[in-house]
């Protein structure tokens, strides 16, 4: 499977941060098709063949990235539309996030990857607290696991203080990271990783990597 991001897809996106308004996305249109938006999508289906056969069976296709459109209903920022194209690979093959994702972001600097469980929903939340609260030695394992692959857990959406309902757990030996509201490994990209295809290898990678993490949080929910 071919797929071709060029310094032309960068030169739409620096175009769409300069210019983050419908006449002139509507007169782009058509190249972020052919320059983004259908490389991405084949990028996402590439990746998925890559991993079918793997302990990480992720899927993704156009049906699992996200629209350009932004929904501004409710949001103080009313630029129109996102200036980077992104899509997930999960378990389904849909936008269902519950079970982990793999995540790739392409912006006008590069972009990133994400590989876990982001802002789960509180109930979510609460049974993978609780998982890592009463079977701490695997929590350890996966831990480890994420260290021998050269991986961690982004530490930025995190409480200041321990989550409500788990105050007394402050000393348990995983303390700091019952506060994580997000339980996610990112790795950054830059413009390089996607001209030549990098990317692809780095998505695979980094979801067999993730494979502990993945399958502790899965585990929380049965």
């Amino acid at each position: 499977m071919e797929y071709g991001f060029t310094h032309r897809s960068f030169e739409l996106l620096e175009g769409l941060e300069t210019n983050n308004e419908k006449a002139w996305y509507t007169e782009h249109k058509n190249d972020f098709e052919t320059h983004l938006r259908i490389p991405f999508a084949l990028l996402l289906e590439w990746v998925t063949e890559c991993l079918a056969d793997t302990d990480v069976p992720l899927m993704g296709s156009a049906k699992t990235m996200f629209r350009q459109n932004r929904d501004v209903r409710f949001s103080k920022d009313k630029s129109p539309y996102s200036t980077f194209v992104g899509g997930l690979l999960t378990p389904s093959g849909t936008k269902a996030e519950k079970d982990g994702v793999l995540y790739a972001q392409l912006n006008s600097s590069g972009g990133m990857l994400a590989c876990g469980f982001y802002k789960f929903k509180a109930a979510d939340l609460a049974q993978i607290r609780d998982r890592i609260v009463e079977e701490p030695d695997e929590f350890s394992q996966v831990l480890q696991g994420l260290e021998n692959a050269g991986l961690s857990l982004n530490e930025d959406d995190t409480l200041i203080s321990m989550p409500r309902g788990y105050q007394d757990q402050k000393d348990h030996v995983h303390g700091d990271y019952l506060k994580l509201k997000s339980f996610i490994v990112q790795m950054p990209l830059l413009r390089q990783a996607w001209l030549d295809s990098q990317v692809v290898e780095r998505m695979v990678t980094l979801a067999k990597g993730c494979a502990p993490l993945l399958e502790f949080g899965r585990s929380s929910d049965e």
